[in-house]
């Protein structure tokens, strides 16, 4: 199927991606790749260790959206609501799996590196110490906040038994 432009025949799927350009720059890149590899090969980048898985699997984070967004599917200038379609026709559980082969990929690539350092992925998996660290910072002034309020409080309290 082709769209006609000017004259100019343009195939369906370049029409498509010049669509994901202009409506979603942001993603274009991520969503493209995902589009055109339905499975991508991790052995190439197995030579950074698994360094290199955390940086992966947060791609992947980064590419979710692509399950999501849509696009025109036809002419823009029409602006239909019917003719939009998914930039990926994916399942949430079909995208997740594409990020578990590509952790299981590191894995089975180098296996006693995992194992000696089983631990420290555990910890990198549960924990994202910056994120930690921001949440226990806002605890910690949400307490002082409100140690300053009690102590106001009490005072406010104090003054108006004295009086």
């Amino acid at each position: 199927i082709c769209i006609e432009d000017d004259e100019e025949t343009i195939p369906r799927d370049i029409f498509l991606y010049l669509q994901l350009n202009k409506e979603h720059p942001q993603y274009v890149a991520r969503c493209k790749i995902i589009m055109s590899h339905r499975h991508l090969d991790m052995t190439p980048l197995l030579h950074w260790g698994l360094k290199f898985l955390p940086l992966a699997v947060a791609w992947f984070e980064r590419s979710k959206p692509c399950t999501t967004l849509t696009i025109y599917d036809e002419d823009p200038d029409l602006r239909s609501p019917d003719l939009r379609r998914r930039v990926l026709n994916e399942s949430d559980e079909a995208f997740e799996s594409r990020k578990l082969t590509t952790m299981y990929e590191f894995v089975r690539g180098m296996p006693m590196e995992v194992m000696k350092r089983r631990k420290e992925l555990i910890v990198a998996a549960y924990d994202d110490n910056d994120e930690i660290a921001r949440i226990d910072e806002r605890y910690r002034e949400a307490l002082e906040q409100r140690d300053r309020k009690i102590e106001q409080l009490e005072k406010e309290i104090m003054m108006l038994r004295g009086l």
